[in-house]
């Protein structure tokens, strides 16, 4: 019934970060990079929606961007497979993509649990329907060449030891392990999120992770530079926002040789006659969790125009009286079946004609779970929710009523698996 459940929605999730069926908009990209003037930045709505078109004319798609400077790595794999496994593959199109840019391989097994099996599968290819964390279809060592796109940011710790150990033992020794995914150094500081992302490991992290499993680190890329080395400035995201003395082209150009700088860390790895640290790579797995959870409950946002009051507790958002609608939203990020808590901190008038806000707790399209009207002079708010599986996409919102003026912290707390 879970599985069911899952399955759309990771199917249209899925599409907000550009993996969904762009192999028929390459021309798109293209044709924009050639015509591209930088001008003004996009317009950034209150609350973030999914388009229901393609770029407007004349921008870059930056799912696009990231899709096919993906695919160029691609292209560099170890050549040779004789089977391929790939952990992750959301659809027919995935596969015509690999053979596009890696090439046709004998034999390419492909182990995806959220998505159906498509009815046109290539004639090459074996469908698993299970987690990445668990390959018990496939035998020990034997797979040339492993590949994992953007999975890793999707799974929760014990998932993610499960697939490296998983990785390294279909593996024969010498064999490769490809995979990607965004980076924490820069998805941090731009406050970026996606509604199934857990958290994301740094390529320093990953590349431990690798090692402790029984692999030697080959080569670590970046793509899509973030961060100016020099300066320490982080860079816009959306690759029509101008990045003052940087071209789109130098951004791609400069990732490859600056990791640590880049959106998306691409890591090559080669299964060594080691043999995997087990416990080691689950107390990894486990402590990095531990550490940055917390700060990925925190990147909450706030729509133009509300001012912040720095304080020793973080930001408060100032809400002029009169303002309506959304003070603070976000941070879109899953949460594992349980109990939970969520607070926040308020500064109220002590008269008011009725609420002064609502404090929500939304989750993708199953709308408001929790809900409260913040009445003059409360300065918590506590909401608790249960669920029966793991959902995506929770947001924390406070909404002004615009009947007086009053502040939010932009912080909350969260307390999970309430006994």
């Amino acid at each position: 019934m879970l599985r069911r459940t899952l399955r759309p929605v990771a199917h249209s999730l899925r599409s907000l970060v550009g993996t969904n069926g762009l192999s028929d908009r390459v021309s798109t990209l293209e044709a924009a990079m050639r015509g591209l003037a930088i001008g003004s930045p996009v317009p950034i709505p209150d609350i973030p929606v999914v388009p229901a078109a393609g770029p407007a004319a004349g921008t870059i798609d930056v799912n696009l961007l990231l899709h096919q400077s993906r695919g160029a790595l691609l292209r560099m794999m170890p050549p040779g497979a004789q089977r391929l496994l790939s952990a992750g593959c959301a659809g027919s199109w995935y596969f015509d993509w690999i053979e596009q840019t890696y090439g046709r391989v004998p034999e390419h097994l492909g182990i995806e649990y959220y998505s159906p099996e498509p009815d046109d599968l290539p004639d090459n290819v074996t469908w698993i329907a299970n987690t990445a964390s668990n390959m018990s279809a496939v035998p020990d060592g034997g797979c040339d060449l492993v590949f994992s796109g953007q999975n890793l940011e999707h799974l929760w710790p014990d998932e993610v030891a499960g697939f490296a150990l998983e990785a390294a033992r279909v593996l024969r020794p010498g064999g490769h392990l490809v995979f990607d995914s965004p980076n924490r150094l820069v998805t941090a500081p731009l406050n970026w999120g996606h509604p199934e992302h857990t958290i994301e490991l740094t390529p320093a992290e990953a590349c431990e992770l690798a090692r402790l499993a029984g692999f030697d680190v080959a080569s670590v890329r970046g793509i899509w530079l973030c961060r100016d080395a020099r300066s320490g400035e982080m860079l816009p995201f959306d690759p029509n926002v101008a990045a003052p003395g940087w071209s789109v082209t130098e951004r791609l150009l400069v990732a490859r040789d600056q990791p640590d700088n880049s959106f998306i860390w691409w890591i090559e790895a080669v299964r060594s006659d080691r043999a995997p640290a087990r416990e080691a790579v689950h107390a990894l797995m486990e402590r990095l969790f531990r550490e940055h959870w917390p700060e990925r409950v925190q990147r909450l946002m706030v729509p133009p125009g509300h001012a912040l009051q720095p304080s020793p507790d973080g930001d408060w958002i100032v809400v002029e009286p009169g303002r309506g609608g959304i003070a603070m939203f976000g941070p879109y990020m899953p949460l594992r079946a349980g109990r939970h808590r969520v607070t926040w901190q308020m500064s109220t008038p002590q008269a008011s004609p009725g609420p002064v806000a609502v404090c929500e707790v939304m989750a993708g399209t199953a709308g408001a779970l929790a809900r409260h009207e913040v009445l003059p002079g409360q300065s918590t708010v506590s909401l608790e929710f249960g669920l029966d599986e793991t959902t995506f996409g929770f947001e924390f919102r406070c909404i002004s009523l615009a009947t007086a003026g009053f502040s939010v912290l932009r912080r909350v707390r969260l307390e999970e698996h309430l006994s």
